[in-house]
């Protein structure tokens, strides 16, 4: 994962602590207001949330089309690499909703879902200033 670029050029491994940060930061404002959640699930789905992008099928994919595969691949790999529990396989697999159509049923993927989507603005716009320098 530390050699797979993502965003620009940031590696999965980077991205995924981020997420992984994000998501713990998203988690505490929610039980600061009463809202459970299982913070385990979610540090697992967060640093396992693109760990499809590993996949030999997902890297020789061309980009539009590794949005589409990596989740799926991602929670195959989750569950039998890292014996993901159902939660955390699909925070994995339901990531990128809504370019994968089914949305997260459980809190733990939306945690993740909104955790990815703000790392990733972040790195898209901290490359594309790189960029204009």
């Amino acid at each position: 994962a530390g050699k797979i670029m993502h965003h620009g050029s940031e590696n999965v491994a980077v991205h995924s602590l981020r997420v992984a940060q994000q998501a713990c930061r998203l988690a505490e404002i929610m039980q600061q207001h009463g809202i459970r959640v299982n913070m385990t699930d979610i540090i697992r789905a967060s640093l396992l949330h693109d760990i499809g992008m590993t996949d030999d099928q997902v890297n020789q994919a061309i980009s539009p089309h590794k949005a589409y595969l990596h989740p799926r691949q991602g929670a195959r790999i989750a569950a039998a690499e890292f014996h993901a529990n159902d939660i955390q396989k699909q925070a994995v697999g339901r990531h990128m909703w809504p370019i994968n159509v089914i949305p997260p049923t459980h809190l733990t993927g939306w945690i993740v879902l909104v955790a990815d989507k703000l790392v990733s603005m972040r790195e898209i716009e901290a490359q594309h200033m790189k960029g204009k320098n």
